[in-house]
């Protein structure tokens, strides 16, 4: 022990004497510098990041946008992924693409194949349940007319009374609807097709037209019928038809199922026959049930300069209704990323700090829900290329979004403007060498030491002065100064 060598003589006498609380002390600092030592081995194997702002370099003249958009009120085949440039009039020319369009149901579930843009006509089979309506059907044709029943709501000055839509569907065992508006450029194109076809399937007086075999094998007529939008606006509204021509087969019960493939005679009378044959699934009360959505996913590659990329609703084979579009949607994903990261852009996030990563798609899960007609989200985005400490570049940005409100005869759309800073963060490591760890891990240690001892003296002085200070003093003093007999 320290305590019996020759060196004890000259070391203080607290210093080599064995007590309880020194003892005490002395494990508290073994503990502390064992924290501290392993502390500062994290944080050298671990080490943190700095960043460093610097003129934008980059040699590529181009980027990437990364997108996943759910788009929940417009479908597929009026969807449109377009770059603009900045001042919102110039189409970019871009290559690389890689999108795909899926449809969404009312859950806003996707269903079906993942679809290239221009393969979007596809066709659905549905059917229908079994009717039994003829008495009603009749009583109805009794009580507004045979023609009355049976007229085209051309115009709302034809001579017809066109009261009730509801007893139009009543009074037939199927109607076939022609939701259209006179200035719409694809009615007027579909018009000779639709003449030629109602010619083939009505009815005159009772007699001829088609017959369709229903899944029971009775035979049932179909009437098809035009409706004008323009001069029957509010019916149209309350059936919330948003594009034009609206093609819907309506049941006696009030029901319908859509038609969206292609418009020619033959697709037409084929759809029919497969409808009121088949399955029993398909058909809906109301315009909601039967919305579909429209989930664009992919990749472009876009000159790197200021733009836009807009989510466009329209330009399909229907004409849109201005007021009843809906460009509500739901960012599942974007980001920007560098051409040849490709479709593994985010493999390029790895070893980044989290402040930075957080940054990189900040509207992920995010929606957007317009609340009144003539209304999109605009949305700004400053983009700001990040070089990670390894090299790679990934970008950053920050977004502001607004509700913009469009002219009532004008297609919202929901736009992403970004705009890319002329300036570049570069991310670097904070990272010790390893004798600056060692040297600042001595420096610690000791002072760590020295602290405890001074608090273990500290400690020892006092204990000793309360001990000091709780004797009882001597009965026999001395005479203080200025004492006299």
């Amino acid at each position: 022990m320290l305590t019996q060598t020759h060196a004890a003589r000259w070391t203080p006498r607290d210093f080599v004497e064995a007590s309880q609380t020194g003892g005490l002390y002395t494990l508290v600092a073994y503990l502390t510098m064992l924290a501290i030592f392993v502390l500062e081995l994290v944080s050298f194997l671990n080490p943190g990041f700095y960043t460093v702002m610097g003129i934008d370099e980059s040699g590529s003249d181009s980027i990437q946008i990364n997108f996943d958009v759910d788009v929940h009120d417009i479908e597929c085949r009026h969807l449109h992924v377009l770059v603009f440039a900045n001042n919102g009039q110039e189409k970019m020319s871009t290559w690389g693409e890689d999108f795909w369009l899926r449809t969404l149901g009312k859950g806003g579930t996707a269903y079906g194949v993942a679809t290239k843009p221009q393969d979007m006509f596809m066709e659905e089979e549905i059917g229908r349940p079994k009717l039994t309506h003829e008495k009603e059907m009749m009583d109805i044709r009794k009580q507004d007319g045979e023609k009355e029943i049976d007229a085209d709501w051309d115009s709302s000055h034809d001579g017809f009374k066109h009261n009730s839509f509801e007893h139009v569907i009543q009074g037939h065992d199927f109607t076939f609807i022609n939701f259209f508006a006179g200035w719409c450029s694809h009615c007027m194109k579909f018009s000779p097709e639709w003449a030629k076809i109602s010619e083939k399937v009505n009815s005159k007086d009772g007699q001829g037209g088609m017959k369709f075999i229903d899944r029971d094998g009775q035979e049932r007529g179909v009437r098809m019928i035009k409706l004008n939008c323009v001069d029957f606006k509010e019916t149209c509204r309350e059936k919330a038809v948003d594009a034009y021509p609206s093609l819907r087969l309506y049941k006696a019960d009030g029901s319908f199922s859509v038609y969206d493939g292609l418009r020619g005679e033959v697709e037409i009378i084929r759809w029919m026959e497969r409808t009121i044959k088949m399955k029993s699934y398909g058909w809906a009360t109301n315009a909601e049930a039967l919305e579909k959505g429209c989930n664009a996913k992919g990749r472009l590659q876009v000159p790197r300069v200021p733009g836009h990329l807009e989510i466009m609703a329209g330009g399909g084979d229907q004409t849109l209704n201005s007021r009843m579009t809906n460009v509500s949607h739901t960012v599942k994903h974007l980001s920007f990323s560098d051409p040849d990261d490709g479709r593994y852009h985010r493999k390029s996030w790895s070893y980044l700090p989290t402040e930075v990563v957080s940054n990189l798609s900040p509207l992920d899960g995010r929606a957007y829900a317009t609340t009144s007609f003539h209304q999109a989200y605009i949305h700004d985005l400053k983009v700001v290329s990040t070089i990670g400490w390894r090299g790679q570049t990934v970008y950053q940005f920050r977004h502001q979004g607004r509700v913009s409100t469009v002219p009532e005869h004008e297609i919202p759309q929901a736009q992403f403007h970004y705009d890319i800073e002329p300036f570049s963060v570069h991310v670097k490591q904070d990272h010790k060498k390893w004798y600056e760890f060692w040297t600042s891990m001595m420096a610690i240690l000791g002072g760590c030491f020295v602290v405890m001892k001074l608090i273990s003296r500290f400690s020892l002085f006092t204990t000793a002065q309360m001990k000091l200070s709780g004797k009882p003093q001597s009965a026999h003093r001395g005479m203080s100064i200025g004492h006299f007999e």
